[in-house]
């Protein structure tokens, strides 16, 4: 479902209301919303900060849907990393990468 953010105004005659649509945004169920640590455990990553790393390096991660900014609250849809999980593990064989170690 979608949600309109509408300006009306009325004409310059004054005989009919004009409507501007400024913003289309979708509702959220908020029992949908993850934040850092949600998408880790999903993940199943040992560290939330890991998050950030799959952000960088995989581009086909879901985005955030609401990001404050740098080392502020980001929020992910569930059902979009709960997909992304599932093709990542799908195509890889694993949730995470492998541990590298040293020689």
């Amino acid at each position: 479902m979608l949600a309109y953010k509408v300006n009306l105004s009325h004409a310059s005659d004054r005989s009919a209301y004009r409507c501007k649509l400024d913003s289309v945004t979708p509702k959220v169920d908020t029992e949908d919303l993850l934040d850092t640590q949600g998408v880790a455990d999903i993940l199943r990553l040992a560290h939330r900060n890991t998050v950030s790393q799959y952000q960088r390096r995989y581009s086909d991660m879901p985005k955030p849907v609401f990001d404050l900014g740098p080392g502020r609250v980001k929020l992910w849809l569930r059902p979009e990393i709960e997909r992304w999980a599932g093709e990542l593990a799908s195509s890889r064989g694993r949730t995470r990468p492998r541990r590298r170690v040293s020689a």
